[in-house]
């Protein structure tokens, strides 16, 4: 059986990842832009509070101190890797829907793991554990959407990576968060007009800008309608009730209707559920 020569490995305080605990490397390979043209402020101010959870992790996120089930403080080189990775969740996160990724003519894209790694300068090991901890802590959502290829075959697709409301609460930054993707929402608007004038060689219309405007009010009520149905109802419901379904079907349905302005509401709903639950169960 082959052997190799003992190589001495340096720990100075983490499970030899480079960690130091005086010293932490709180920073991005590439931070995100500030000001004009850069970040929304509600996200870089997110992300400069989010380091305080290094020095008091009880304090500033106790959900995320208590993500492994233990009543022991996180260890350093933990807390380091949850920091770097909410820092590059938050660069890439569009405000409208609070996903990472980004908003484009045929849909939404979504970053994978992969390259959001990249940027945190970490092992995609130490990212996944990061992930794992940021999921149980409830500060992030992630989901595995799948594209059906044939009647037997599927594929999966980059998992939906969601930050959630909570995280910005935590800081105070709710009312602040409220108000932007408010701001975000306009200008998506925008952009879609522009992308749909774009693909059909047409001038801008004040009709067509009302339309998608009375589409967006439409879904909004249809969410908030049966969200207040499911509240009410005194027995178990199917999981195509729940709230958080809604809320995706009705951000599915709005980018399906960017890239498909002359879609009517019931078909855009109708592609949104078989993208979102598969051909078979969006029948049922």
């Amino acid at each position: 059986m082959a052997t190799h020569a003992y190589i001495t490995r340096l720990n100075i305080g983490g499970n030899y990842c480079g960690h130091d605990p005086a010293k932490p490397n709180l920073a991005l390979v590439q931070p995100a832009k500030k000001g004009k043209g850069g970040l929304p402020r509600v996200l870089t101010l997110c992300t400069e509070r989010v380091t305080g959870y290094f020095y008091r992790p009880r304090k500033v996120l106790p959900s995320l101190d208590l993500a492994n089930g233990s009543d022991r403080q996180q260890r350093s080189e933990r807390r380091e890797a949850c920091i770097k990775l909410l820092a590059a969740l938050l660069k890439y996160t569009d405000l409208v829907s609070l996903r990472v990724g980004v908003p484009t003519p045929t849909g939404f894209m979504s970053y994978t793991v992969d390259y959001i790694a990249k940027d945190t300068g970490m092992t995609l090991k130490r990212v996944e554990r990061a992930m794992a901890d940021l999921k149980a802590a409830s500060l992030i959502t992630v989901s595995q959407p799948r594209q059906l290829l044939s009647s037997e075959n599927w594929r999966g697709l980059a998992a939906v990576k969601a930050i959630s409301r909570d995280l910005f609460g935590a800081f105070g930054l709710a009312t602040m968060l409220k108000r932007e993707r408010d701001k975000a929402s306009k200008r998506l608007r925008k952009k879609a007009q522009q992308w749909d004038h774009e693909a059909n060689n047409e001038p801008p219309t004040r009709t067509g800008k009302a339309r998608f405007s009375l589409f967006i009010r439409t879904l909004a009520t249809d969410l908030n309608h049966k969200t207040h149905h499911q509240k009410n109802q005194p027995s178990a419901f199917k999981a195509s009730d729940q709230p958080e379904y809604q809320k995706q079907l009705m951000l599915k349905a709005a980018e399906i209707k960017q890239a498909h302005m002359d879609w009517d509401k019931d078909k855009c709903y109708e592609e949104a559920k078989k993208q979102l639950l598969g051909p078979s169960t969006a029948r049922a």
